[in-house]
């Protein structure tokens, strides 16, 4: 068990890391130097990167736009809720994620060479550039949606991209149908201890993902711990499994923040203890791999090695944090607002601009935030 003086004293050390992001402003897309995904459209996204660069130049933060992308969306999809994908959907959609690991990375991870950990290894790559700082709602709603076109076009995958509205199921998350034990669902915890990374948990034996294996920062099996949180919260203060953390009273606080930075305060946790938010309460209540640099406090990789993609549910969740940021956004005069902080977790810099580049470090271009804040227009192309 995830001893609350080793989680607590983590995130602590998360709290004190000192990093200055390298994010730069500009209209040009950066490439990188090796094989370019084949999946995404490359001159497009350059194409439309300046022009949303151009429209924010000229008022960064005011909340205008003046601009009409030159492409347009042949289909703007409608992302769903888990719930509502019918057997079918959620059986391919699960067949898609595992077929990820049989898909080239296209040189992206150096640990090993399937996309599945591609995704993992750029999301623990310099991670405190789009954590605790305004780029985290562009950065991740960007690679959720590369994510979502490497499963199309890689693996086959048709239906809707689903999000996960835990905050249906804040209560007792346990009971979710998303944690389901049978093909339709995601396993639990498992039965068998394991110590993977100094911190005991558990290894997924059951469901779809029973004994799947990851890679990141070794090979392993995909761990859970659904009984940590006892340890995390000893006061009960946040209910069960933390639950009051995402619970709809936490959903409305942060529709209602007036500025974006605002709501990336109330979605991340900032000026709370342990940093408990809409955010971060799912990866506390499930430790293991979702856990995230936490996890692997005490060893040689924290605290660099922020792998909770290595869990497959991290795309249902961060979806869902991506569909309160586009809830939000549908209020008069929230479409294009962006400001705030830079530095990890400095809350006295408001230096960040629509026109900084979003770093992905080959997973496709670097896009400027700009071309992230509306999802209705190309290249991402939905809407919930």
């Amino acid at each position: 068990m995830i001893r609350a003086t080793v989680v607590v004293g983590a995130l602590a050390l998360l709290q004190a890391v000192v990093y200055t992001p390298t994010l730069v402003q500009g209209s040009s897309v950066q490439r990188r130097d090796g094989p370019l995904l084949p999946f995404l459209d490359y001159e497009g996204i350059a194409t439309a990167a300046a022009e949303a660069v151009q429209a924010d130049g000229s008022a960064l933060t005011s909340g205008s736009h003046s601009s009409t992308p030159s492409r347009t969306c042949r289909e703007v999809k409608k992302r769903k809720e888990w719930r509502q994908l019918t057997k079918t959907q959620k059986k391919d959609y699960i067949r898609a994620i595992k077929c990820l690991q049989t898909k080239s990375d296209y040189g992206i991870s150096p640990v090993s060479n399937t996309l599945y950990d591609a995704f993992t290894q750029v999301h623990q790559t310099n991670w405190t550039d789009f954590h605790g700082n305004a780029y985290f709602l562009p950065w991740h709603r960007w690679f959720v949606w590369v994510h979502s076109e490497a499963m199309a076009s890689e693996c086959g995958y048709t239906g809707p991209t689903p999000y996960w509205n835990y905050s249906m199921d804040y209560k007792n998350p346990f009971a979710s149908p998303i944690f389901s034990t049978d093909e339709t669902g995601f396993g639990s915890h498992g039965r068998q201890k394991l110590n993977v990374s100094g911190l005991v948990g558990f290894k997924v034996d059951n469901g779809p993902f029973a004994n799947l294996k990851v890679n990141l920062p070794i090979p392993h099996y995909l761990m859970r711990n659904f009984s940590a949180w006892k340890d995390i919260d000893k006061t009960g203060e946040w209910g069960y499994a933390l639950g009051e953390a995402f619970s709809p009273k936490e959903v409305a606080r942060a529709l209602s923040a007036k500025k974006f930075i605002d709501l990336e305060a109330i979605i991340d946790g900032y000026n709370v203890t342990n940093f408990m938010g809409l955010h971060n309460g799912p990866h506390f209540f499930n430790s293991g791999d979702w856990l995230g640099p936490a996890w692997l406090n005490g060893t040689s990789w924290f605290p660099q090695g922020s792998t909770a993609p290595n869990d497959p549910i991290f795309w249902n969740h961060h979806a869902y944090i991506d569909n309160i940021f586009w809830t939000w956004q549908q209020k008069p005069g929230k479409q294009w607002l962006f400001n705030g902080n830079t530095v990890f977790w400095n809350q006295t810099d408001d230096s960040a601009r629509p026109t900084d580049l979003l770093p992905f470090y080959g997973l496709g271009p670097n896009p400027p935030v700009a071309l992230a804040l509306k999802t209705e227009n190309w290249p991402l192309c939905y809407t919930y």
